[in-house]
């Protein structure tokens, strides 16, 4: 109980990623859930709203896309419903804005650099902030100015 205490004391844990802790630990399973159980009760614990919590802080923060937000859920052990749940908290605007202004942000420092690179650049942190191959190429067109006839040949 006092290790469960402590970590949830430095920061907000699933109920997954304090069972995994403890398992390395080598405490015996059966005891693992009777602790994990009794510390759900007293409200220390609640999967639901450290999801909704983390999907907010996220896509606020880092600006990652719902596709990540729900991988890094399901790797802290969060309950696929639980993920919909706090996934879909998040509306496609918000989203899309989101991307423009990573997209913007990203074009300050590249602005003079030569567009197509500029594209690129600005495409390629889209793609790993999880967005979709074309959303992020069209933001990155429009966020650049460029015209789309000129960059047809950059995907490839």
């Amino acid at each position: 109980m006092s290790v469960v205490m402590r970590r949830l004391n430095a920061a907000p844990r699933s109920r997954g990623e304090l069972r995994t802790y403890l398992l390395g630990k080598d405490f015996v399973p059966k005891e693992i859930d009777t602790v994990l159980d009794r510390v759900e009760s007293m409200g220390y614990i609640d999967d639901a709203q450290y999801a909704l919590d983390w999907v907010r802080s996220r896509h606020r923060s880092r600006g990652l896309a719902p596709s990540v937000l729900a991988r890094e859920l399901t790797s802290k052990e969060i309950d696929s419903e639980l993920i919909d749940v706090a996934v879909k908290q998040i509306s496609d605007q918000d989203t899309q804005d989101r991307a423009y202004q990573l997209a913007a942000k990203k074009y300050r420092s590249l602005h003079e650099l030569e567009g197509k690179v500029a594209i690129r650049r600005i495409a390629s942190l889209l793609q790993r902030k999880g967005y979709a191959p074309g959303v992020c190429w069209q933001i990155a067109m429009e966020t650049v100015g460029a015209d789309l006839e000129g960059v047809g040949d950059l995907e490839g």
